[in-house]
């Protein structure tokens, strides 16, 4: 093609179309340079806003830095001047760390550098007589030099987080008498000494002089990193940095929004105008397809005036009528019409000159003498004077359907040549069609039939109501596949058997219109049946040959009505006759039926009543018993039921029921020496106290100046720790104990709380919280107290190793009890851990299949035994919020008194 140069200068009509083109072009890059601008001047307001917010916030955390200052230089004044004992900087220092969260500890070191008092009492970081670390003692010695408060390197406590330290001497007159020492947790003061609109906003730091980050209010939140700003923290100097970091806004309309909307709105103009001119074009080319179609169309295509002469044919008139189009044009439809349908193609004429539109058939003549069947089409325009008309060529179809009504004449004749009576009903149950094998049936007529609705007259006068049954169990699609028998009535009164078999009957669009009946007569079947019937109650005999213990009782009056061998030999022969109960046969309570059995019917059944073990109430033997209800064979509901002898099996049970207990102790053991070293230093808490109150009461007294009720208060504290440290070794040796299963009414909530008591010793080292929601109220549950608590205990250790890589925040179990009805309590521990996946589930109890690399595979197993021999179920599932559920239940006290009655 030649290029736009060798075209020469642009026409109009291309100008008109390339002239839009332009100006939106113009006005993009006009709007683009504007965004750009709003854009710069928005940052800029950003930096200044973060720099101004620092600086504030650095000034508010030496404010607050001050006021502890002074608190400290206050206290060593009053202690140089001798006005103040252990007992007040116990007290002031204590309110004074309570209401400034970001200081942790309080203490007086004295002149030999060995810690003299420290607050909170019950710290483990500053002990009474422990001496100064090499970092301490630079800090020290310097504010010993400086005369005023100086400020410590930040460093890693013994909790693993950094503090801060500020020493103040103590001097009275000359001496020298120690320092009072401020100790700042550096990941408190990032939290507690800024507002919180300011931790809203932005993610505070604290930076050492090498550039590590001490502390960080937030790591969670996403941040913007180009708005920051950095600025020292004097006091404590040090190097000490404060940076400030804007979280990324997701409130706010996106920057790039403007600049898409304006890259958008442009797009869509151009779009718009580029179909504006398509659609020029396509209406340009539509012409011309109609033309085409008008003329390639197989269909015959013509406009004819209201006079009913042609006025313009298409060549489908050459092709399926043979006459060419031009020579139609002036000529009268009628003309083409065959005579027998001229009548019929006049009153469809008139129709069209009233306005209406039309749709007939006819037979139109051919070029060659023969006639070809037609399908009309044809709307009137009356403000053009014209109509316009389609015509289908259905001389094929026509010829299908002679063939369709032949062969449905066909089949006719053969549905009434079969000997099977043939009924059809709509779905309302009116009857649509019955064939002549079926009045003969019957003995009355088709007309007699068709249209009759129940009651029908074939129906006996008493078997109306099953009758009426059995149709509204067709009607609502739940009759038997096989079938019903049912009594039908003759016209001259006579009664026979027929068997019905339902089908839906199904028209040609596949839409349900009714229910299709082939009707059977089964008179003479029924009686060669019931002589089969005799001689199946001789099979009964076979029964008499199992070992299992077999018996039928009425379900109204329990009367035993049949008994095997194997039953006679255990009840006595004298069985049938008797009641169940006077034969002392294993009976489940009333109440342990899923159903009642006297309030069955025939059309209840069968159902089945009890499947369960039971104890014999004379020989002690076990026994695996099934029942049934069902007919008898006079048509009586009756209970069937089935003893299997499973002594030898609850033997064997209860012997790996006491390797388990074995096995349950051996968890207990191993479970303690794992929690061996905590408990250690669980203990050393109350020891180090009692020790720390009992050295005080001797100072005290060797000084002479000790008052009696501050030294009863010391050692009724002392006597609080010991009775603590006593309770822990006592529960611990309660525990580990061997001791045979005691089943009793518990409360769980106790259980609970004392299974928790020992896991708060892990909790606390990984850094763990243990929540219980224990719903008020709770039944007693029917268990023995250790066995449950070793289960609680193994789920929650489980739980607690399962979060070991969670975040410290995110480390939370939740221990939940409540009722599920009357008879059972659901105890579930819910983890947020890393969750179990479907393969490890399914093998998750098996013996000795363990996820933990320490593991040896028998803790959850031991757990599923120990609840199963509790008549409860261990379960577990995964936690919508990530992790796993383990629930069990445990059956109430309630729930044991009939536990015992079945037993």
């Amino acid at each position: 093609m030649p290029d736009s140069a060798s075209r020469g200068p642009l026409s109009p009509s291309q100008w008109y179309w390339t002239a839009p083109y332009v100006a939106v072009v113009l006005f993009a890059v006009a709007m683009f340079a504007l965004a750009w601008l709003m854009f710069e001047r928005e940052a800029a307001a950003q930096r200044s806003a973060v720099t101004r917010d620092v600086q504030w916030a650095e000034q508010t955390m030496r404010m607050h830095m001050q006021g502890s200052e002074e608190f400290i230089a206050q206290l060593a004044r009053d202690l140089a001047a001798g006005v103040l004992d252990a007992d007040s900087f116990q007290l002031r220092a204590n309110q004074h760390i309570a209401n400034n969260a970001e200081l942790v500890n309080v203490v007086w070191v004295g002149a030999d550098e060995l810690v003299r008092w420290s607050a909170p009492f019950d710290t483990i970081e500053w002990l009474v007589g422990d001496a100064l670390s090499a970092r301490q003692q630079l800090a020290f010695l310097h504010a010993r030099e400086l005369g005023g408060p100086a400020y410590g390197e930040a460093y890693a406590g013994a909790r693993g987080t950094a503090v801060l330290e500020v020493y103040q001497p103590v001097r009275r007159g000359r001496e020298f008498l120690g320092a009072i020492v401020a100790v700042y947790s550096v990941d408190r003061m990032v939290h507690h000494l800024v507002p919180g609109w300011f931790a809203e906003k932005y993610r505070l730091a604290l930076l050492d002089g090498g550039g590590e980050v001490l502390a960080t209010s937030s790591v969670v939140s996403e941040v913007d990193e180009r708005l920051f700003y950095e600025i020292a923290l004097d006091p404590p100097g040090n190097g000490l940095i404060l940076r400030a970091t804007a979280f990324r806004s997701v409130d706010g309309l996106p920057k790039t929004l403007p600049m898409v909307a304006i890259v958008g709105l442009s797009l869509l103009v151009l779009w718009t105008l580029w179909m504006l001119r398509a659609h020029v074009q396509r209406r340009v080319q539509v012409e011309r397809e109609r033309d085409r179609l008008f003329n390639l169309s197989l269909d015959m295509l013509c406009v004819v005036g209201l006079d009913g002469r042609f006025r313009r044919c298409n060549p489908a008139f050459l092709n399926v009528l043979g006459h060419p189009p031009e020579s139609l044009a002036g000529t009268p439809l009628l003309d083409l019409v065959h005579a027998e349908d001229v009548a019929l193609t006049v009153g469809q004429l008139r129709a069209l000159e009233a306005g209406q539109a039309v749709s007939f058939e006819n037979r139109c003549r051919c070029a060659d003498g023969s006639h070809k069947w037609l399908v009309w089409s044809i709307n009137p325009v009356r403000e053009e004077l014209q109509v316009y008309a389609v015509a289908h060529d259905i001389t094929g179809r026509k010829a299908t359907e002679e063939a369709l009504r032949a062969e449905s004449a066909f089949r006719k004749a053969m549905e009434e040549s079969v000997l099977t009576g043939l009924r059809a009903i709509d779905l309302s149950g009116r009857i649509i069609y019955v064939n002549s094998a079926f009045s003969r049936m019957v003995g009355f007529s088709q007309d007699e039939l068709v249209g009759a609705g129940p009651p029908f007259p074939y129906w006996p006068d008493e078997d109306v109501d099953t009758c009426r049954r059995n149709l509204e169990l067709t009607l609502a699609g739940r009759a038997p596949a096989g079938g019903f028998e049912m009594r039908i009535r003759r016209k001259n009164g006579e009664r026979l058997d027929a068997r019905f078999y339902l089908s839906p009957l199904i028209d040609l669009t596949g839409k349900q219109t009714g229910w299709m009946a082939s009707v059977t007569d089964i008179t003479e079947p029924k009686r060669v049946r019931a002589a089969l019937e005799a001689a199946h109650e001789r099979f009964e005999a076979v029964l008499d040959g199992l070992d299992a213990a077999v018996f039928v009782a009425d379900a109204r009056t329990d009367e035993i009505l049949f008994a095997n061998r194997a039953f006679k030999a255990i009840h006595g022969f004298d069985a049938v006759g008797r009641t169940v109960r006077g034969v002392a046969v294993p009976q489940p309570e009333r109440g342990d039926y899923r159903v009642d059995p006297r309030g069955l019917s025939v059309a209840d059944l069968p159902r089945e009543l009890f499947d369960g073990e039971l104890q014999h109430p004379l020989s002690g033997r076990w026994y695996h018993v099934r029942e049934q209800a069902t007919r008898w064979v006079d048509g009586r509901v009756v209970r069937m039921g089935i003893a299997t002898d499973i002594t030898d099996r609850k033997q064997t049970a209860e012997v790996s029921r006491q390797q388990e207990e074995r096995l349950q102790r051996t968890g207990r053991l191993i479970t303690m020496g794992e929690m061996a070293s905590t408990l250690a230093h669980e203990l050393n808490q109350p020891l180090s106290a009692i020790a720390n109150y009992c050295m005080g009461c001797v100072t005290r007294m060797q000084s002479d100046n000790w008052k009696q009720d501050e030294v009863l208060a010391a050692m009724q504290k002392a006597s609080f720790q010991a009775e603590r440290a006593g309770k822990i070794i006592r529960r611990v040796r309660e525990f580990v104990k061997k001791s045979e299963p005691r089943r009793s009414a518990v409360a769980i909530d106790e259980v609970i709380d004392d299974a928790i008591g020992f896991a708060e010793i892990d909790a606390r080292r990984l850094g763990a919280r243990v929540l219980t929601e224990v719903e008020e109220g709770l039944p007693a549950v029917y268990a023995d107290r250790i066995m449950i608590e070793q289960v609680v205990l193994n789920l929650v250790k489980n739980g607690l190793d399962a979060m070991h890589d969670n975040p410290p925040v995110h480390r939370v179990l939740r221990v939940r009890a409540r009722a599920l009805g009357r008879l059972s309590v659901e105890v579930a521990v819910i983890d947020r851990g890393h969750g179990i996946g479907e393969e490890e589930r399914e093998r998750l109890f098996t013996p000795f299949y363990t996820t933990k690399a320490e593991g040896m595979g028998m803790g959850l197993n031991i757990c599923r035994s120990i609840i199963e021999f509790h008549d409860g179920r261990l379960t577990v599932e995964s936690n919508p919020e990530g992790g796993t559920i383990f629930a069990f239940t445990l059956p109430t006290e309630a729930a044991s008194e009939r536990l015992a009655r079945r037993a």
